[in-house]
């Protein structure tokens, strides 16, 4: 078996494109198929994180033929040396005897198989040749396959490195959106590079702080925006600049608060500009803990319940009270159970509590 030189590059280019372009794995295993002049050929790419592999193959083959290929060779190919490359008889030892039959029924007969990764399950590639001849009469097959091999485990490996940043990437989108408070991201002019759920809808709002048609944090404010530009540009300027700035809001709302801090003072090298983490807290967005929560993490009963968030919304026992048509003396014994139960000893040190299970018990 013989290949031109051009053509050789040209198909060690495509794979290593393939391991950034996963729509061009089919190509891959077409072309790799018609170089060896198999009948049929298919690359499993597992994902060894959920168990599973997904199946790219080229040539005269069925999806129910791939399968049966599949189940047969899998546990085989595993037990393989990671980069190794064997005939599908000596996949199945048929030089010990009953191998052979085993070999035909599962249609791998006349086949190279390569293990191309370490994890279980394992990644691996296979070519079924016409006849038994086109692998004993042809010894530069497994010469070029093993040749082939440390190309497709490079290129599978930065796959692999691509899926696994994707995925954090998603976790990580996924994490600040449930975040209560607002998170931004924005470079040292301002501009806006990314903004969670509570951002957008404080930006929405309009009230003090926006995101202008360009694209750039603003506050109403001439001198507030002042301010804020200098805190970004220190953030980005140094991993110990930032601080903090209180935003009017003239809907007469409680003034935001955000603040300011060094995200990435390195720029990647010059790849991205420098940016800096903005985090908004809006006063009049604080969130109320679900009575059931405290059910779950306290204890508290449905009386206490309503008498702690009472205390939260900051009323003093008359009104407690009062609220919930009892008298000062009962009010008083459930917020000393509460205490007991939260092991807070003053109502400060409850609200406090309270205020903390709102947020990371949503």
């Amino acid at each position: 078996m013989s290949i031109a030189l051009q053509r050789f590059s040209n198909l060690i280019a495509e794979i290593h494109t393939a391991g950034t372009e996963p729509d061009r794995w089919d190509g891959v295993v077409r072309e790799i198929t018609d170089t060896f002049d198999a009948m049929h050929g298919f690359l499993v790419i597992a994902d060894p994180a959920h168990g599973g592999v997904e199946v790219n193959s080229a040539g005269a083959i069925t999806a129910a033929e791939v399968r049966k290929q599949l189940d047969a060779g899998a546990g085989r190919v595993n037990r393989l040396p990671v980069g190794a490359t064997a005939t599908g008889e000596e996949l199945f030892g048929c030089g010990n005897g009953g191998g052979a039959a085993a070999v035909r029924a599962n249609g791998l007969s006349n086949s190279f198989v390569a293990r191309l990764t370490g994890d279980l399950p394992s990644s691996w590639l296979c070519l079924t040749m016409p006849d038994h001849g086109a692998v004993i009469d042809q010894p530069g097959g497994p010469v070029l396959l093993r040749v082939l091999v440390p190309h497709l485990r490079a290129a599978l490996h930065t796959r692999a490195k691509l899926v696994g940043m994707a995925r954090e990437r998603a976790f990580a989108l996924a994490a600040l959106t449930k975040a209560h408070h607002g998170i931004m991201i924005v470079t040292a002019d301002t501009t806006l590079v990314f903004a969670n759920a509570a951002a957008e809808r404080i930006a929405r709002e309009s009230d003090g702080l926006t995101v202008d048609s360009f694209g750039h944090l603003r506050a109403h404010s001439a001198h507030v925006q002042d301010r804020l530009r200098q805190l970004i540009d220190e953030a980005t300027d140094s991993e110990f600049g930032g601080g903090n700035v209180a935003i009017a809001r003239p809907s007469g709302k409680r003034s935001l608060i955000l603040r300011i801090s060094a995200l990435d003072t390195q720029s990647g090298n010059g790849l991205w500009p420098r940016a800096a983490l903005v985090v908004l807290t809006d006063p009049d967005h604080e969130p109320t803990p679900d009575p059931a929560v405290l059910h779950e993490l306290y204890g508290l009963t449905d009386a206490e319940v309503s008498v702690a968030l009472c205390v939260l919304r900051g009323d003093g026992l008359p009104a407690v009270a009062d609220e919930l048509s009892v008298s000062v003396y009962t009010a008083r014994t459930h917020l000393q159970h509460i205490f007991a139960k939260t092991k807070t000893h003053r109502q400060a040190e409850l609200v406090r509590l309270l205020s903390t299970t709102a947020i990371s018990a949503q």
